[in-house]
């Protein structure tokens, strides 16, 4: 556990990568276990936990929910996500915004992204945004998701080692 946010060679937030679950839980107390994913059926799930705090800031951008995947004990990736509602003046919703806020800030920090694509279903509306980093041996992940058949689209925001 570290008093300084640590560079992104070294984690996220108030944690560093390869942190137990139990040091990551001193960092912060309302951390909960909440669940599995499974990455690779031959491998250990990844377990997933939450904070009950309120939602957090990430370079400005007011995220719903953060969750910390801890691989084999240790703390691996964290994931951001922000969901937003398409209502029938929505031009543009909170989560696309956010998705150009984060991108600008991430390519003007660490440069063209390894991989960038984007996916249409019409000429004008776009359903999926992605761009990949890869830094220092940590990952970055940024995805925008538009409404494929419900008035929500979504911006997750994944980082890990």
């Amino acid at each position: 556990m570290r008093t300084r946010k640590p560079l992104i060679g070294e984690g996220f937030g108030k944690l560093t990568w390869g942190i137990s679950a139990e040091e990551a839980g001193k960092a912060y107390p309302d951390l909960n276990f909440s669940g599995y994913e499974i990455e690779n059926s031959k491998q250990e799930p990844i377990k997933i936990y939450n904070r009950n705090a309120v939602p957090e800031k990430f370079d400005g951008v007011l995220f719903d929910s953060f969750e910390y995947g801890f691989k084999g004990g240790r703390f691996y990736k964290i994931r951001a996500s922000l969901q937003s509602k398409i209502g029938p003046r929505t031009l543009v919703t909170r989560a696309e915004t956010s998705w150009n806020q984060l991108a600008e800030y991430l390519v003007r920090k660490y440069g063209a992204p390894k991989e960038h694509s984007t996916r249409y279903v019409t000429e004008y509306l776009a359903v999926v945004k992605e761009m990949h980093w890869e830094i220092g041996g940590v990952f970055i992940h940024l995805n925008y998701r538009g409404p494929e058949r419900a008035d929500e689209d979504q911006l997750i925001f994944e980082m890990g080692k």
